[in-house]
């Protein structure tokens, strides 16, 4: 075996055994098309879609181009949509109703929706 393919084992195991609908998506927002603008607000509960149109306002009035932002949905583990802003620590998250702001892997809560 080269060295290669055994520097590589432990990343290729670990990648083989996590189920590939087990990860959740990310992408920029300029290269999120309609149809999946269409299935992140449908898979959603409303006030997480609430939140997340505020959060993009935000940054739209900020001016913050859309190849910076990133948006992460369909997460098994999280009934919601993460929303940050590249190579900053901005990250966001609406779940459960709630806009949370992220630092440090600990969340505050911005606003909630109903």
């Amino acid at each position: 075996m080269s060295k290669l393919l055994l520097a590589l084992a432990p990343t290729l195991l670990l990648a083989l055994s996590v189920s590939p609908t087990a990860l959740a998506e990310t992408r920029p927002l300029s290269e999120i098309t309609k149809k999946t603008e269409a299935r992140i607000l449908r898979d959603n509960l409303k006030p997480n879609v609430a939140c997340y149109k505020e959060i993009l306002e935000d940054f739209q009035e900020r001016k913050i181009k859309k190849a910076d932002i990133y948006v992460t949905f369909d997460d098994p583990q999280v009934e919601g949509i993460g929303i940050g802003i590249a190579e900053t620590d901005e990250n966001y998250s609406c779940e459960g109703g709630e806009m949370r702001a992220w630092e440090a892997g600990k969340y505050e809560v911005v606003k909630k929706f109903r």
